[in-house]
């Protein structure tokens, strides 16, 4: 038995949690829906406005992901803080594999993504994807709103707001309880990471970006199955989030271009998406590999 089956073997209303779990992704994701529908008032031509809008994401992530999830672990299971992996300390190795294969991964991911904005549906399915459409540009305004600065002052306050607590709210809340509850009910550990990496993606509510985020999510997903510490995904996942955040600083001082979204994409480059596929293969190997290793001499 591993370290994770070891660290959820004595849970107990494994099912309950479960269903308590879906039913709040659920919940939010209906009101999300709703007040998505809404037309708000808000001017992205004002930076007050932003920066308020960027506290509000603070304050929510900190009570949709990061509150529940540590009342859940001190409430409702028998490892208390520790059932959320931060408490223990990775190996260093694994961090530096884990953190160079988000790196390389970039064609790989541009790659996914291209394909999935090419995604059509069936003629009886317009309403959902004129939907689908109309909520991905309303995130893609947003998100051009949030980052739209030339400062340092500003890009080092998107570090802290689209890298830093996006991967420690969400790394806390989707492997640190989802998957950990997933193992628990499905006693196995390769659909408990991969259904928690499809809740991950969904719930972000951009279906025409949503096969990337998946394969990102179990990638994380299988970064905290083998080391057992929530460190080394939550470090992956701000370097993803905080290449984007510099690249596009960068575009926004003119100091690359926008061509950097497209490496990966377009038939001359399937070289460099093998190459990606291969190097990012290979470090996960080595990640396994490592973690096995380790739990062998412990």
């Amino acid at each position: 038995m591993n370290a994770t089956n070891l660290r959820q073997s004595s849970e107990k209303n494994s099912w309950l949690k479960l269903l308590v779990i879906l039913v709040f992704i659920i919940g939010y994701g209906v009101l999300n829906i709703m007040g998505g529908d809404s037309e708000l008032p808000i001017d992205f031509n004002k930076s007050k406005m932003i920066n308020l809008l960027k506290i509000g994401q603070v304050i929510s992530v900190i009570i949709v992901f990061i509150l529940p999830a540590v009342l859940f672990a001190q409430l409702w299971t028998t490892k208390k803080i520790h059932y959320l992996g931060l408490t223990k300390i990775p190996h260093t190795t694994t961090i530096l594999y884990a953190l160079f294969a988000m790196l390389f991964a970039m064609p790989l991911i541009n790659w996914l993504s291209e394909l999935n904005q090419q995604m059509n549906f069936p003629e009886s399915f317009n309403n959902i994807e004129t939907w689908m459409r109309n909520s991905e540009e309303k995130s893609a305004k947003l998100t051009e709103a949030f980052m739209n600065t030339t400062s340092v002052k500003g890009l080092l306050l998107n570090f802290f707001v689209v890298a830093f607590m996006a991967a420690l709210s969400e790394e806390i809340f989707f492997r640190g309880i989802v998957q950990n509850v997933l193992v628990e009910c499905l006693k196995n550990m390769h659909i408990a990471v991969w259904t928690g990496a499809i809740l991950f993606s969904a719930f972000h509510m951009q279906f025409f970006g949503f096969f990337p985020r998946m394969i990102m999510g179990a990638f994380l997903g299988y970064l905290y199955l083998w080391s057992g510490s929530l460190w080394p995904s939550m470090l992956a996942h701000f370097i993803n989030n905080g290449i984007a955040t510099l690249l596009f600083w960068l575009n926004k001082k003119g100091l690359i271009s926008d061509n950097v979204e497209n490496i990966g994409v377009g038939n001359k480059q399937s070289i460099l998406v093998l190459f990606s596929i291969f190097i990012v293969g290979a470090l996960i190997y080595l990640v396994y590999k490592n973690e096995k290793k380790r739990t062998l001499l412990i």
